[in-house]
């Protein structure tokens, strides 16, 4: 008897171990539906830095003598994504995620089509245009019922994006 306890317990440490490692899983429901660009907070991005807002400017579209960026950032947290767009091209302003893996997202207000799955750790979407040019990543660190925050690198900074139905 007590030959087959130690192995019991051994295997169920082992069990516990693995499931205590389990990184927290997206559910394909909670993404499912039409979401739309409310808030974005940048954390850790450009800074007072004369040095970091040049070299933003040097990635942005619009003069790269600006030294608008911050205050672009500032309207994009209060929810005005217009000037922000100038600097970010690539600001998904609206995803939406479809039951039949088929999807759209618009990015400087046009509408790209395209599908989507989920990726391999469940922790995002990976969405492929139509054209297969390129797939793009969308990191979603939360998802609920109505609201979903995607995290999104940039050379901005890490900027969290909350998006509601």
């Amino acid at each position: 008897m007590k030959s087959f306890a130690k192995p019991f317990i051994f295997i169920l440490c082992i069990i516990f171990l693995y499931s205590c490692s389990n990184v927290p899983q997206l559910q394909r429901t909670k993404v499912i539906g039409s979401w739309k660009l409310e808030k974005l907070v940048s954390i850790g991005a450009i800074t007072d830095s004369a040095d970091k807002i040049a070299v933003a400017a040097q990635h942005a579209t619009i003069d790269p003598s600006s030294r608008e960026l911050k205050p672009a950032l500032i309207d994009a947290e209060k929810g005005n994504f217009s000037k922000l767009s100038g600097y970010y091209p690539d600001l998904k302003e609206a995803l939406d995620f479809r039951a039949d893996n088929t999807a759209s997202v618009t990015v400087n207000g046009k509408s790209v089509s395209g599908t989507w799955k989920m990726n391999k750790k469940k922790s995002g979407v990976i969405f492929t245009p139509g054209d297969k040019s390129q797939t793009i990543t969308i990191n979603i660190s939360e998802a609920g019922a109505h609201s979903m925050r995607v995290d999104e690198p940039t050379f901005l900074g890490l900027l969290w994006l909350t998006y509601e139905k």
